[in-house]
């Protein structure tokens, strides 16, 4: 299953390890995760623009990007979350996230929306397929 990474998921990525991978992987199978360019672009504008802290964690989140996750094309809009929920529904694909406004979009889109919860990968919306 492809899922797509969000800005605030890669930068809390770095920041803590997160458990419960194999746990999801064992109910959804492979989880191929992938991150698009709009967020790379992001990620590359915190890390110069953003306060100490918060662009050390966007430069390392993008230096793992780069070399742990395929990068994928999503498709222009004005703001990356608009992109994000375009290509989720579009490609039929999954998206980590911890940002709620996105969360709530997405779920109101139907798609499968990952997220952490005390450091653990989990779903954040488990009843998906009553509504499918």
């Amino acid at each position: 299953m492809r899922v797509l990474c969000d800005t605030s998921f890669l930068m809390v990525l770095v920041a803590k390890p997160i458990k419960h991978v194999e746990r999801m992987e064992h109910e959804f199978g492979r989880l191929d995760f992938v991150v698009p360019d709009i967020v790379m672009d992001e990620l590359k504008r915190l890390g110069e623009k953003a306060g100490p802290k918060r662009s050390t964690l966007a430069r390392t989140a993008l230096e793992v990007a780069k070399a742990r996750f395929a990068e994928v094309h999503a498709p222009k809009a004005a703001h990356v979350d608009d992109s994000i929920v375009e290509y989720a529904t579009e490609n039929k694909c999954a998206v980590a996230t911890i940002d709620t406004a996105l969360r709530r979009r997405l779920i109101a889109n139907n798609v499968l929306v990952f997220t952490l919860s005390r450091d653990r990968l989990m779903v954040a919306n488990p009843n998906l397929d009553d509504k499918l």
